[in-house]
């Protein structure tokens, strides 16, 4: 009896391991099978809204009796109302360049609404080779980027004399309609306005909350010598200066797993978040800037933390000069296509799709 219980026992865990193989096989085989349709239908889909224009212009849903374009879409295609005039809006906007046609072709009309209202006939060669390339949040992100440092480029051009900067402001007054308050403290504002040439540019504005106590402490600072900036600039060196000296040594290995004590340091140091200009997304790639198939290096220093978008814009090229401090990286309009890490990420994009 003893015999035959234990060897029924394998029977009964390989029958398991079958049936957990065979529904796996269906699971995947299912997925596969419906991925390529919805694949086949987005297709179909984009090859629908580049005809609308042409519907729209012959009037086709009106001589084949339909109510109107959108019931002849809907009806037709599935289309809703929405798709159809978003994809006329679009098409209209972009009619008669041929180079963002092709990439809308390819892509869809998601993929241009990130920069439509940049497009001319003139620079249409430049984006189109952008969208080809970039994701359509990484794309969103590359205009942000584009038309700051654009605009940065156009105020360097002013004579500096020109420039001043208005008095910095910390106001803990009581009943100062200029200051929030909240239940744990107050909320410090700061102002820095800077005017150009008889224009006023955009305010930056800081609120903190602090404890009651330390609002006390900055009073007096503040009555002290009344300079905010300095004691800013004095905070902000101090913590540099403590993040010194606890950096870890930099490991040359072949593995590319990152010690943890680095992970650790390059967190403290980014506060969690990308450590790109101003970018306040969450970081979610290690970036090594002299990148680690080239070099196989963990350096703290050269390790920065990125949100997804600039990490792509890094792996394009669009970055002028990785070893300069991330936040005053700057974008640029083509890649250098001598440095030796574009060889690199040209290997990395292989394996990534703009999408």
């Amino acid at each position: 009896m003893t015999q035959k219980i234990s060897s029924s026992v394998p029977s009964v865990d390989v029958s398991r391991k079958v049936d957990a193989r065979k529904t796996s096989e269906t699971v995947q085989k299912l997925h596969t099978q419906f991925r390529s349709y919805g694949r086949n239908t987005r297709e179909w889909m984009r090859k629908c809204v580049l005809m609308l224009p042409a519907i729209e212009r012959e009037r086709v849903w009106e001589k084949k009796d339909f109510g109107s374009l959108a019931e002849y879409a809907a009806r037709l295609s599935g289309m809703s109302k929405e798709m159809v005039y978003e994809g006329l809006r679009v098409l209209r906007a972009v009619e008669g360049m041929s180079d963002i046609m092709r990439v809308i072709e390819e892509r869809g009309i998601g993929i241009v609404r990130p920069i439509l209202t940049l497009l001319t006939m003139e620079n249409q060669a430049f984006w189109a080779e952008k969208m080809r390339v970039m994701s359509k949040q990484t794309l969103a992100l590359y205009r942000q980027e584009w038309e700051r440092e654009h605009e940065a480029r156009s105020v360097m051009i002013l004579d500096s004399a020109s420039l001043h900067v208005r008095t910095l402001d910390i106001n803990f007054r009581p009943g100062s309609e200029e200051i929030a308050y909240f239940p744990q403290g107050k909320a410090m504002e700061i102002s820095d306005t800077i005017e150009s040439s008889g224009e006023l540019l955009p305010e930056k504005i800081f609120k903190i909350t602090l404890r009651p106590e330390v609002i006390q402490q900055l009073e007096k600072l503040n009555g002290k010598d009344g300079d905010w900036n300095n004691l800013m600039e004095e905070f902000l060196a101090l913590r540099v200066q403590k993040l010194e000296q606890e950096k870890p040594e930099e490991k040359v290995t072949e593995s590319r797993h990152i010690p943890t004590s680095i992970q650790r340091f390059v967190i403290a140091r980014s506060r969690g978040v990308c450590e790109v200009g101003t970018c306040a997304k969450k970081y979610e790639i290690w970036h090594h800037t002299q990148r680690f198939a080239a070099e196989q290096t963990h350096d703290p220093d050269r390790i920065i933390a990125l949100c997804t978008q600039h990490e792509r814009l890094v792996h394009l090229g669009l970055i002028e000069d990785e070893y300069i401090k991330p936040r005053e990286w700057k974008i640029v309009d083509e890649p250098d296509k001598n440095d030796k890490k574009y060889l690199v990420d040209r290997l990395v994009q292989k394996y990534r799709s703009p999408r």
